[in-house]
């Protein structure tokens, strides 16, 4: 059987859990301090506007949401590379969490693609 990855709905907020998380161990660095603030709320704007989009009253708003989310997971990215840096590469707990933000923008990006057609 394959191993299939759950669904966007329950990888999303298990994203935001992995993010409060990670940034638990690095709260106490001073650069840290403007990273994570930043990084636990566009990570969490991702899932929030994924729930605005499923609730949506129109496919342009449904667009817009969903566009939203990608946005915010782009900048996630940005985030994540900054704590990235901080741990001088070495935590590989960040360029899994990159790589999972990574391929929900792909799966973002492919639902707008596919609604817009």
């Amino acid at each position: 059987m394959e191993n299939k990855k759950p669904r966007l709905e329950e990888r999303l907020p298990t994203l935001l859990r992995e993010i409060i998380r990670l940034s638990k161990k690095y709260q106490t660095e001073l650069i840290a301090k403007r990273i994570i603030p930043q990084l636990v709320a566009s990570v969490g704007s991702i899932g929030a506007n994924y729930e605005e989009a499923t609730a949506a009253m129109s496919k342009k708003d449904f667009v817009k949401c969903l566009k939203i989310a990608r946005k915010e997971a782009r900048e996630s990215i940005i985030w994540l590379n900054g704590l990235d840096e901080l741990s001088n590469g070495v935590d590989k707990q960040i360029s899994e969490i990159i790589q999972e933000v990574k391929e929900v923008s792909y799966i973002l990006t492919s639902i707008i693609s596919k609604t817009e057609s």
